[in-house]
Protein backbone atom coordinates (compact mmCIF):
# COMPACT_ATOMS: atom_id res chain seq x y z
CA UNK A 1 0.00 0.00 0.00
CA UNK A 2 1.24 3.48 -1.34
CA UNK A 3 2.06 5.74 1.88
CA UNK A 4 0.40 8.77 2.06
CA UNK A 5 2.87 12.12 2.25
CA UNK A 6 1.86 14.57 4.69
CA UNK A 7 0.85 16.37 2.04
CA UNK A 8 -2.11 14.14 1.28
CA UNK A 9 -2.77 13.62 5.19
CA UNK A 10 -6.48 15.32 5.99
CA UNK A 11 -5.82 18.50 7.80
CA UNK A 12 -7.00 17.29 11.36
CA UNK A 13 -4.36 14.71 11.80
CA UNK A 14 -1.78 17.26 10.54
CA UNK A 15 -2.61 19.08 13.33
CA UNK A 16 -2.80 16.75 15.54
CA UNK A 17 1.01 15.77 14.80
CA UNK A 18 1.50 19.54 16.35
CA UNK A 19 -0.53 19.13 19.14
CA UNK A 20 0.69 15.66 19.91
CA UNK A 21 3.40 15.18 23.00
CA UNK A 22 7.03 14.37 21.58
CA UNK A 23 9.12 11.59 22.75
CA UNK A 24 11.31 13.42 25.25
CA UNK A 25 15.08 14.31 23.83
CA UNK A 26 17.53 11.00 24.63
CA UNK A 27 19.40 11.29 27.66
CA UNK A 28 22.82 12.29 28.03
CA UNK A 29 25.26 10.45 28.50
CA UNK A 30 27.33 10.60 31.63
CA UNK A 31 31.39 10.92 31.18
CA UNK A 32 33.64 8.73 32.95
CA UNK A 33 34.66 10.10 36.13
CA UNK A 34 38.09 10.98 36.40
CA UNK A 35 39.89 9.69 39.47
CA UNK A 36 41.32 13.06 41.04
CA UNK A 37 44.30 11.42 43.08
CA UNK A 38 45.53 9.37 40.05
CA UNK A 39 45.25 12.77 38.01
CA UNK A 40 47.05 15.11 40.92
CA UNK A 41 50.00 12.45 40.88
CA UNK A 42 50.07 12.49 37.19
CA UNK A 43 50.81 16.16 37.76
CA UNK A 44 53.03 15.52 40.53
CA UNK A 45 55.33 13.46 38.63
CA UNK A 46 56.42 16.12 35.87
CA UNK A 47 60.10 17.14 36.05
CA UNK A 48 61.51 20.90 35.94
CA UNK A 49 65.25 20.57 35.81
CA UNK A 50 66.21 19.09 38.61
CA UNK A 51 63.29 19.01 40.75
CA UNK A 52 59.67 17.67 40.24
CA UNK A 53 56.16 19.07 40.55
CA UNK A 54 56.12 16.66 44.01
CA UNK A 55 59.75 17.99 45.33
CA UNK A 56 58.23 21.61 44.99
CA UNK A 57 55.00 20.86 46.89
CA UNK A 58 57.28 19.31 49.35
CA UNK A 59 59.47 22.39 49.71
CA UNK A 60 56.48 24.72 50.17
CA UNK A 61 54.98 22.39 52.46
CA UNK A 62 58.76 22.48 54.97
CA UNK A 63 58.64 25.77 54.17
CA UNK A 64 55.23 27.14 55.26
CA UNK A 65 53.59 24.85 57.22
CA UNK A 66 53.47 27.00 60.65
CA UNK A 67 52.06 29.44 58.64
CA UNK A 68 47.93 29.74 58.20
CA UNK A 69 45.44 32.62 56.76
CA UNK A 70 44.32 35.46 59.26
CA UNK A 71 41.61 38.39 58.50
CA UNK A 72 44.03 40.63 57.75
CA UNK A 73 46.32 39.19 55.05
CA UNK A 74 45.52 40.48 51.63
CA UNK A 75 45.96 36.95 50.22
CA UNK A 76 44.99 33.65 51.04
CA UNK A 77 47.72 31.05 52.20
CA UNK A 78 47.15 29.00 49.34
CA UNK A 79 47.68 31.80 47.09
CA UNK A 80 51.22 32.99 48.32
CA UNK A 81 52.05 29.25 48.85
CA UNK A 82 51.56 29.04 45.15
CA UNK A 83 53.95 32.21 44.34
CA UNK A 84 56.71 30.51 47.03
CA UNK A 85 56.27 27.61 44.65
CA UNK A 86 56.29 29.82 41.48
CA UNK A 87 59.56 31.23 42.95
CA UNK A 88 61.19 27.64 43.23
CA UNK A 89 60.03 26.32 40.15
CA UNK A 90 61.84 29.60 38.37
CA UNK A 91 64.56 29.16 40.24
CA UNK A 92 65.23 25.31 39.30
CA UNK A 93 64.36 25.89 35.85
CA UNK A 94 67.18 28.76 35.31
CA UNK A 95 69.45 27.72 37.64
CA UNK A 96 69.12 23.73 38.03
CA UNK A 97 71.19 22.48 40.68
CA UNK A 98 72.39 26.02 41.82
CA UNK A 99 69.06 27.59 42.80
CA UNK A 100 68.38 29.85 45.81
CA UNK A 101 68.64 27.35 48.41
CA UNK A 102 65.29 26.21 50.17
CA UNK A 103 64.21 23.54 52.33
CA UNK A 104 64.41 20.06 51.25
CA UNK A 105 61.52 17.92 49.87
CA UNK A 106 60.82 15.83 52.61
CA UNK A 107 57.49 13.70 52.88
CA UNK A 108 56.26 14.53 56.08
CA UNK A 109 55.78 11.67 58.13
CA UNK A 110 52.44 9.92 58.75
CA UNK A 111 52.71 10.81 62.40
CA UNK A 112 52.81 14.41 61.28
CA UNK A 113 49.82 14.22 59.16
CA UNK A 114 48.19 13.41 61.77
CA UNK A 115 48.00 17.15 63.29
CA UNK A 116 44.91 18.79 61.03
CA UNK A 117 47.05 21.68 60.68
CA UNK A 118 49.34 20.10 58.77
CA UNK A 119 47.68 17.92 56.86
CA UNK A 120 45.37 20.73 55.68
CA UNK A 121 49.43 22.65 54.89
CA UNK A 122 50.47 19.56 53.41
CA UNK A 123 47.37 19.25 50.63
CA UNK A 124 47.51 23.40 50.21
CA UNK A 125 51.00 23.18 49.18
CA UNK A 126 50.87 20.33 46.91
CA UNK A 127 47.57 21.70 45.71
CA UNK A 128 49.71 25.04 44.79
CA UNK A 129 52.96 23.26 43.53
CA UNK A 130 50.26 21.81 40.73
CA UNK A 131 48.63 25.09 40.07
CA UNK A 132 51.90 26.69 39.94
CA UNK A 133 52.84 24.11 37.73
CA UNK A 134 49.63 24.34 35.38
CA UNK A 135 48.65 28.04 35.60
CA UNK A 136 49.65 30.21 32.57
CA UNK A 137 50.50 33.23 34.34
CA UNK A 138 53.36 33.36 36.99
CA UNK A 139 51.85 36.35 39.55
CA UNK A 140 55.60 36.57 40.69
CA UNK A 141 56.43 37.93 36.97
CA UNK A 142 59.53 35.44 37.39
CA UNK A 143 60.88 35.67 40.70
CA UNK A 144 63.27 32.99 41.85
CA UNK A 145 63.55 34.25 45.62
CA UNK A 146 61.23 34.44 48.56
CA UNK A 147 61.89 35.48 51.96
CA UNK A 148 59.62 35.40 54.85
CA UNK A 149 59.04 39.13 56.72
CA UNK A 150 58.38 40.08 60.31
CA UNK A 151 57.30 43.26 58.80
CA UNK A 152 56.00 45.12 55.83
CA UNK A 153 59.79 46.31 54.63
CA UNK A 154 58.96 46.39 50.65
CA UNK A 155 62.89 46.88 50.09
CA UNK A 156 64.84 45.17 47.68
CA UNK A 157 66.83 42.14 49.15
CA UNK A 158 70.59 40.57 48.75
CA UNK A 159 70.42 36.82 48.41
CA UNK A 160 74.01 36.40 47.66
CA UNK A 161 77.07 36.81 49.82
CA UNK A 162 79.34 37.25 46.82
CA UNK A 163 77.27 40.22 45.45
CA UNK A 164 76.18 43.86 45.87
CA UNK A 165 72.99 43.08 43.68
CA UNK A 166 69.94 43.43 45.74
CA UNK A 167 66.49 42.08 43.92
CA UNK A 168 62.99 44.08 44.08
CA UNK A 169 60.42 42.75 45.29
CA UNK A 170 57.84 41.49 43.31
CA UNK A 171 55.04 40.39 45.36
CA UNK A 172 54.11 40.58 49.60
CA UNK A 173 51.21 38.92 50.99
CA UNK A 174 49.98 38.87 54.21
CA UNK A 175 50.59 39.20 57.24
CA UNK A 176 49.94 35.60 58.25
CA UNK A 177 49.54 33.75 61.51
CA UNK A 178 52.79 31.71 62.51
CA UNK A 179 52.72 29.13 64.98
CA UNK A 180 56.31 28.24 65.01
CA UNK A 181 59.06 31.21 66.48
CA UNK A 182 62.20 29.17 67.07
CA UNK A 183 63.05 29.23 63.17
CA UNK A 184 63.73 32.45 60.97
CA UNK A 185 60.85 34.22 61.74
CA UNK A 186 60.16 35.23 65.34
CA UNK A 187 57.05 36.36 65.46
CA UNK A 188 53.80 35.49 65.42
CA UNK A 189 52.85 37.78 61.98
CA UNK A 190 54.78 37.27 58.75
CA UNK A 191 54.86 38.54 55.17
CA UNK A 192 55.79 36.52 52.26
CA UNK A 193 57.59 38.12 49.94
CA UNK A 194 59.15 37.01 46.61
CA UNK A 195 61.67 38.62 44.40
CA UNK A 196 63.14 38.43 40.65
CA UNK A 197 66.42 39.95 38.95
CA UNK A 198 65.32 42.89 36.99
Amino acid sequence: MAQISKQNQPWTDRALDRIKPQPPAPARSTPPAVDQTTWEKSVELHKLNTLTVLDVGRIVFNETQSFTNSDSANDSIGAAREKVAHAIMNGDQRLGRNRPATAHPIEPSAKVLKDPQAKAADESSLKAAREAYLGGTDPTHGATHFKFMTNVDRSAQKFDRNSSQKLPLKTQSGPFRNSYLKGGVPSHHVYINTYAPD
